[in-house]
């Protein structure tokens, strides 16, 4: 039999016939409750009533030090002015026919001559074909068509490269060439 002391505290009303006991709480689950409301306090006051800063701060700072090194780099290399003067080094063009071999002449054809994709050596192009145009049409890549973005995959280095050869091919006429397609580009 129980003592007086560890007998059950019923509520002092009755609903229906019914008797409630006034059982606590187990004390980790109260601990656990206060706990929540002092972090979720403690998280309203520093992130937005001091403004303290968070992983939103934290992405612009890292998303501004990627543009700061990207800028380096353009200007390392020359900037834009020196696109077509980069194209026009011979080692870059032996370097960007090694690449396109690997990468691109599985759809351009292995002279650049289109099969899956469109013929690189005739005056026409879909997508532009000035040198700005085709380094970003190379970069971005064209999903519509089937062609991806090459960014991620060579770096800008590499795509310069690449550049560099399919305007060397510009005019050589390769064996069973795919017709032109897209509109016409003079120099």
């Amino acid at each position: 039999m129980k003592k007086d002391q560890d007998k059950d505290i019923v509520r002092p009303y009755v609903v229906d016939g019914i008797e409630e006991y006034d059982n606590p709480l187990p004390s980790w689950w109260v601990g656990l409750f206060w706990g929540t409301i002092v972090f979720g306090l403690g998280y309203l006051l520093w992130f937005h009533v001091m403004k303290k800063p968070g992983l939103d701060a934290e992405l612009t700072a890292q998303r501004q030090a990627f543009e700061e090194q990207k800028q380096a780099l353009q200007a390392a290399n020359g900037g834009a002015d020196s696109l077509e003067q980069r194209l026009k080094d011979p080692k870059a063009v032996a370097e960007g026919k090694a690449i396109f071999a690997t990468n691109c002449a599985a759809c351009h054809g292995q002279l650049g001559e289109g099969s899956i994709g469109p013929n690189l050596t005739d005056d026409f192009w879909i997508h532009g074909g000035g040198p700005d145009a085709i380094v970003a049409t190379v970069t971005n890549g064209v999903p519509a068509k089937g062609m991806i973005a090459w960014e991620s995959t060579l770096g800008v280095q590499n795509i310069e490269k690449v550049v560099a050869y399919v305007l060397s091919l510009k005019g050589s006429n390769p064996p069973n060439a795919k017709a032109p397609q897209g509109d016409e580009y003079k120099d």
